[in-house]
């Protein structure tokens, strides 16, 4: 019986688009459009809504516009039948803190993603398809996706420019570039990892020494030439750290808080993460280490915080993923940014913006 109710459903949804003229097919719902009763499913709930707001603009019962077009009509009752039944989990973006930019707004369209990189008011997703997208702030045309930037497989954000790493391996850059941040360099060469900071950008290349252009007063630009060949590198607004291919970790930039002395004691890490004046490890073993400021005690690792897999700093707090997929924060959190979402399912990738989180669930 579900098989024939859901290629009914398929049915009406092309009819549908027919006849209201819909410009497209009906977009997968990642982001569960469609669910106005938000409770993880589209039924005859969300249906009954739609239908009793009919013509109106939704504000009589809000979510019910839900391609945000101003009315409720035909082409959101399409999203209703198309999302027909449970809504889909992995790849879920959810972000939570500061939303002054709009940044915690999550695209209701967006589609399941793979990774995503949080900034200061500005967002990238990478989604499964490999194709990229942005919200947030965009003062400096930031969030506007070159037409032409094709399948991607690394994404990176600086305070008001963006960084994709195409399949290839070629890198490109846009938004903000009044100190070449986003002046490619020539002789790059394909690379396999990228970071920015915030008037500069900063590539691992696929032989692993790492290549730096753009300019800011604390030297974050000049790679040390005994850093060496590196497997990770992150940036955070003025200093930079890295982790070379024998674990041991570097790092240079501003330093008025300590964030680039790094521990004698610190042994080798498998994942690097810089905020604005603190640095945050993974060790190899899978516990965490950090320093750097300590004004809001982002450098008070909690204890009891177990093994975990990766980490992220923001501007002033912490965010880590254990191993089951739950995630943990500190520091910080004037803005909410440590705030974890009730219905938050375990996650797969985590980013730290400035004044926000934003996650992946698995």
């Amino acid at each position: 019986m579900k098989t024939g109710l859901n290629h009914t459903v398929r049915v009406t949804v092309a009819a549908l688009s027919i006849v209201m003229g819909l410009g497209a097919a009906v977009p997968a719902a990642a982001q569960c459009p469609g669910d106005v009763t938000d409770n993880a499913e589209v039924n005859g709930g969300d249906l009954g809504l739609v239908l009793a707001a009919w013509g109106s603009n939704g504000a009589s019962e809000p979510g019910t516009d839900i391609n945000e077009d101003g009315v409720v009509n035909g082409a959101d009752l399409a999203y209703v039948l198309g999302a027909w039944g449970p809504c889909p989990t992995a790849g879920i973006v959810k972000a939570w803190g500061a939303n002054y930019e709009s940044q915690c707004n999550v695209p209701w369209n967006l589609g399941p993603c793979t990774t995503v990189a949080a900034g200061a008011g500005h967002n990238l997703a990478l989604l499964t398809d490999n194709s990229v997208r942005a919200w947030g702030s965009n003062t400096a045309g930031q969030c506007d996706i070159p037409a032409d930037l094709g399948s991607c497989k690394a994404i990176a954000v600086g305070i008001s420019h963006s960084l994709a790493l195409r399949t290839d391996g070629s890198v490109r850059a846009w938004g903000a570039c009044g100190n070449g941040q986003c002046d490619i360099p020539p002789d790059l060469g394909p690379c396999k990892a990228l970071t920015a900071g915030n008037s500069h950008s900063i590539a691992l290349r696929n032989d692993g020494t790492v290549t730096a252009w753009g300019y800011d007063n604390y030297n974050n630009h000049i790679v040390p030439t005994d850093l060496g060949l590196c497997s990770a590198v992150d940036s955070g607004i003025y200093h930079t750290v890295a982790i070379r291919t024998d674990g041991i970790v570097r790092s240079w930039g501003q330093n008025t808080c300590g964030q680039c002395d790094v521990p004698a004691d610190l042994g080798p890490c498998t994942d690097i993460s810089a905020g604005a004046n603190h640095t945050i490890a993974l060790r190899a073993d899978g516990t965490v280490r950090a320093w750097g400021n300590n004004a809001y005690g982002q450098s008070d690792v909690p204890t009891g915080l177990g093994v975990c897999t990766d980490v992220a700093a923001g501007a002033q707090h912490n965010v880590v993923l254990a191993a089951d997929g739950t995630v943990q924060l500190w520091g910080y959190n004037d803005y909410g940014q440590r705030n974890i979402p009730t219905d938050l399912r375990p996650c797969s990738t985590i980013s730290g913006g400035f004044f926000h989180t934003v996650v992946i669930q698995r």
